[in-house]
């Protein structure tokens, strides 16, 4: 009886959570964060790039869409990338001091070695980031840099 209660509160929950799957959104890879001509950021996944404007995905569904006109700087980065690489070096270091046979060496690996290993992991994920910035922009430059904003957003 225990059991067949058991699969039965597996299922409960399984359909449950699936009910409150939400609709898929498009795969952005890259972070955006806007800066209007009165200093307001906006931030969000870059959807796609027109000649009069962009439009970003806020909060995995709202998206937003703002016109050349009020946009004075863009800050393009790929998302994803840095925390893995920076958790990689610091489980390296854990690792190495958790298999290590000294007690000191272990003890060392750990306390110093997983603190370098992850800040050696944030500056490659910074390196590998693709960032890309504009700054001082006006309405005239968006059909210029619309080719390679492309590149960045999900609606290609």
């Amino acid at each position: 009886m225990k059991f067949i209660f058991t699969i039965l509160c597996c299922l409960a929950f399984a359909f449950g959570s699936f009910a409150q799957q939400q609709h898929p959104t498009p795969k952005a890879k890259y972070k955006i964060k806007i800066v209007d001509r009165k200093g307001k950021v906006t931030r969000g996944l870059f959807y796609a790039a027109y000649d009069d404007g962009l439009t970003l995905i806020k909060n995995r569904r709202d998206t937003v869409k703002l016109s050349a006109d009020s946009i004075s700087a863009l800050y393009i980065h790929r998302r994803g990338i840095v925390a893995p690489l920076a958790i990689a070096g610091g489980l390296t270091f854990f690792v190495l001091g958790a298999t290590s046979d000294k007690l000191a060496e272990s003890f060392l690996l750990i306390a110093a070695g997983v603190p370098a290993g992850v800040a050696g992991g944030l500056l490659i994920g910074e390196l590998f980031a693709n960032k890309k910035y504009y700054k001082q922009l006006e309405a005239k430059d968006f059909p210029l840099i619309k080719p390679n904003l492309q590149k960045y957003t999900a609606l290609k």
